[in-house]
């Protein structure tokens, strides 16, 4: 449905449900036209076992994950490979240096910085620069109305170095849609009631406060007297922010990608996204989100990209 839809960019990882994401996506790309048409992008980086290199950015790991993936993925490439998260145990040199090797080889198109803070990205883009060393052309991380933190140090950081920006989460998993209501209990078989949140970082201790809440209820509010669904207006609001390439949306059924090919098949008024543009504003104003995240933390118009898990 997605392809069919317009959709030409697929987004996964050797993590998403202990590497079926992969297969499964691989199995149906295999006629070669299909994964032609098709920019796909994995990553590498999170656990994937429990021994001690089964995780992590070295070259031992990134060498033998991308092996893995091209398997899985049943493809000769990659085409847009990513540093899941920052490893703070590795030298950002030696994941350069073994990501150089596989574009070298033909096994990686491009390379990417997910969940990195600025200073490391800055870091790696110096590293790179002075090593002759292929550099990171796109980062990725959390970004929608209830989560502004990219928009104010990373988007403006990344345009200046010409880096594309591809924000995940831009319905703030579902948030935005008001399913959730202000009750503070996720609605059944929702990512937030599948997510632990026990130790802190998971999807209620992000969005469920009063102030998320609020913003969530003026939203619902603006879309209703326009006539326009909340979820043209979230994903719009973070489409049209400047510096910002396409926004991938995650989709663990088929209704999920219905939804949004049907609300992004036109786009809302100038007035209206002026209102959810003030909305936005105020919110950031009032309450500020913590940015970058911890190590390891998870944090244009059209194309949009589908995230399969």
């Amino acid at each position: 449905m997605a392809l069919d839809g317009g959709i030409n960019f697929v987004d996964t990882s050797d993590s998403y449900n202990e590497g079926r994401s992969e297969s499964m996506i691989g199995n149906y790309l295999t006629n070669s036209r299909r994964r032609n048409n098709v920019v796909l992008a994995t990553k590498y980086r999170s656990a994937v076992g429990s021994g001690v290199n089964d995780i992590g950015a070295s070259r031992y790991h990134i060498v033998r994950a991308v092996e893995e993936s091209l398997r899985r993925l049943r493809t000769d490439r990659i085409d847009l490979l990513y540093c899941h998260s920052w490893d703070e145990e590795t030298p950002i040199e030696e994941t350069l240096r073994a990501v150089d090797d596989l574009i070298h080889q033909g096994k990686v198109v491009y390379a990417g910085a997910s969940n990195f803070p600025a200073w490391v990205l800055a870091k790696s883009l110096w590293a790179s620069d002075v090593r002759n060393l292929y550099r990171f052309e796109a980062i990725q991380s959390v970004f929608n109305i209830l989560q502004p933190g990219l928009g104010r140090e990373m988007i403006p950081f990344a345009a200046d170095h010409e880096l594309a920006v591809i924000p995940y989460s831009p319905l703030a998993s579902g948030m935005l849609t008001g399913q959730h209501g202000n009750s503070g209990k996720p609605i059944g078989g929702s990512k937030f009631g599948a997510r632990d949140d026990s130790k802190g970082g998971g999807l209620k201790s992000r969005y469920f406060n009063k102030a998320t809440f609020n913003a969530t209820t003026e939203l619902i509010a603006i879309s209703e007297k326009h006539r326009q669904p909340a979820i043209r207006l979230a994903l719009q609001w973070v489409s049209e922010f400047p510096g910002v390439t396409a926004p991938i949306f995650g989709a663990r059924k088929i209704e999920h990608v219905k939804g949004v090919l049907e609300a992004w098949s036109e786009l809302a008024p100038s007035e209206v996204m002026a209102e959810v543009r003030a909305l936005a504003d105020e919110f950031e104003t009032q309450a500020p989100m913590s940015y970058p995240p911890k190590s390891g933390q998870a944090m244009g118009t059209l194309p949009l990209s589908t995230s399969i898990k």
